[in-house]
């Protein structure tokens, strides 16, 4: 074996090892993301909630809770995350976002309009924990 293929073995020898190296790094990267993102989930949905106060019996039963996602719609359609069958319910009527750390109670421009602690939502507005979100007939409380 001579110098020049000597040196060009070394060379592909180099180039594998510091592809298993960049690619072990990568790896371990994306599995440190995947147990972040899965923790952070977890630590948001698990603890906040809103619980039905007053409720149609067939579909909102009192005491029932329902724990919130990064964007919660309520209203009468199907595809709302919380379904509030109440005739004064818009199909589309509420949003709850998750914004940094606080959750923000918005109404989508109902007919009926959105109550929070008996006054109406107007604008964006922050939730605090023991609020009571009124939409028709139906009352939920935000519990954290």
């Amino acid at each position: 074996m001579s110098e020049a293929d000597l040196l060009l073995l070394l060379r592909y020898l180099g180039a594998i090892l510091l592809l298993g190296f960049l690619a072990a790094a990568f790896w371990l990267i994306i599995q440190d993301m995947q147990m972040s993102a899965a923790a952070l989930s977890e630590r948001q949905q698990e603890h906040v909630f809103l619980r039905v106060l007053v409720g149609d019996a067939a579909a909102l039963i009192p005491d029932t809770l329902f724990p919130l996602t990064p964007v919660t719609s309520l209203g009468r359609s199907s595809g709302n995350t919380i379904v509030v069958d109440d005739g004064y319910a818009s199909a589309e009527h509420a949003l709850i976002t998750l914004r940094g750390h606080h959750w923000w109670l918005e109404d989508l421009g109902s007919r009926n309009g959105t109550l929070l602690n008996d006054l109406p939502v107007n604008e964006a507005t922050v939730l605090s924990v023991g609020d009571i979100i009124t939409i028709g007939d139906t009352q939920l409380k935000f519990e954290a």
